[in-house]
């Protein structure tokens, strides 16, 4: 079997698996990646999958990019993935649980790329990223992780499955920003009003650019531009959340703003 064939049916294979909501399980070994370069092949054949559900891509998206998040999930380098949706999303706003495996809430700052950062182009220096960049806004990232089993995680297999992403809800779009408070930032989660996360800007990766470098030299490498237009999420600042259908949340950023949304 060709590796286009295996793709394709490795894509089949999580497309119906997250159409039935059925619990995360690893890859079958047939069809299973073997390097990271097979992972991403898989990754780009089910957003094409996602692509014919009427699902658009949106962007980018860097996972496991703070050390708590890489301990929480066991694996110690961040991945990428494709920001998917019915639309973009913006604050407030709701989040349908029965559309979803299990609902997790991950609080991040979004970057808008003002130009294309090229397949071809890595390594990435400082200056062209964050001359690439022309907004950001605090984002929630919906993932789900269909209830998996962590110990039983591994990055190839949370590659192929698209790093959980199930859409992104963007706050107040930022034109006018000093990136030097990016670092400093203090980031705040409330659910049902009550405090149930902290973090700061520099808990991902140190900055939010610099997750933007990690992600185009990855991405980038697998022969995939970041486009002018897209919004890429630069990484958790506060643990994940997993709300239950009826909560309220609230991510509050000292330079970007509040962003909300409701589980229903």
């Amino acid at each position: 079997m060709s590796d286009a064939m295996t793709n394709e049916q490795a894509a089949l294979w999580l497309d119906d698996m997250h159409t039935r909501l059925a619990r995360y399980e690893a890859l079958p070994e047939k069809l299973a990646p073997t390097s990271i370069e097979a992972a991403y092949a898989v990754q780009n054949a089910f957003v094409r999958r996602m692509q014919m559900r009427g699902l658009k891509p949106l962007g980018a998206k860097i996972a496991l990019s703070s050390p708590q998040m890489q301990e929480m999930v066991g694996i110690d380098r961040p991945v990428g993935g494709t920001i998917v949706g019915a639309e973009l999303q913006h604050s407030p706003a709701r989040i349908r649980a029965s559309q979803l495996g299990r609902v997790c809430i991950e609080c991040e700052v979004a970057v808008r790329l003002g130009s294309t950062l090229e397949a071809g182009g890595a390594p990435f220096s400082e200056e062209t990223i964050r001359d690439a960049i022309d907004a950001c806004a605090a984002a929630f990232e919906i993932a789900d992780d269909r209830n998996a089993d962590y110990e039983k995680l591994d990055a190839l297999n949370l590659i192929a499955d698209n790093a959980w992403n199930a859409g992104i809800i963007l706050g107040p779009v930022v034109t006018e920003f000093d990136p030097a408070t990016l670092a400093d930032a203090t980031a705040e989660l409330h659910m049902n009003g009550e405090k149930v996360g902290e973090g700061k800007g520099s808990d991902a990766l140190g900055h939010p650019f610099n997750s933007l470098r990690v992600l185009a030299d990855e991405l980038t490498a697998q022969g995939r531009s970041l486009k002018a237009g897209d919004w890429v999420l630069t990484g958790t600042v506060i643990r994940t959340c997993f709300p239950d259908v009826g909560s309220s949340l609230t991510y509050s950023h000292s330079v970007l703003g509040d962003v909300s949304a409701e589980i229903v």
